[in-house]
């Protein structure tokens, strides 16, 4: 069995590990960003979502340890999304 210290260590590293999978995964189709940016903003807002999830959803430690992996990457994919469609239109704004 693993102590609630390590598992808590290690459920904030599948989050960042999540939001790093997510920014590879999101510079592959879109490109025109540094791959490292990307994985910036993508192991953050895992972060963010993971944690937020656990604060505020489950009543098991199984429902909270899902719905964090569920939120991580949700939250990860959609500040992809924002960030993208902000750096866009703020080029798109400069030409």
């Amino acid at each position: 069995m693993l102590s609630p210290a390590v598992t808590g260590w290690l459920i904030w590293l599948v989050w960042v590990l999540i939001g790093a999978l997510c920014a590879i995964i999101a510079s592959r189709f879109t490109g025109g960003r540094p791959l490292w940016f990307d994985i910036i903003i993508g192991a953050v807002s895992a972060v963010i979502g993971g944690y937020l999830s656990t604060q505020y959803l489950g009543n098991t430690a199984m429902q909270h340890f899902l719905v964090s992996i569920l939120a991580a990457v949700f939250s990860a994919a959609l500040m992809m999304w924002v960030v993208g469609g902000l750096i866009a239109y703020f080029r798109k704004k400069e030409e």
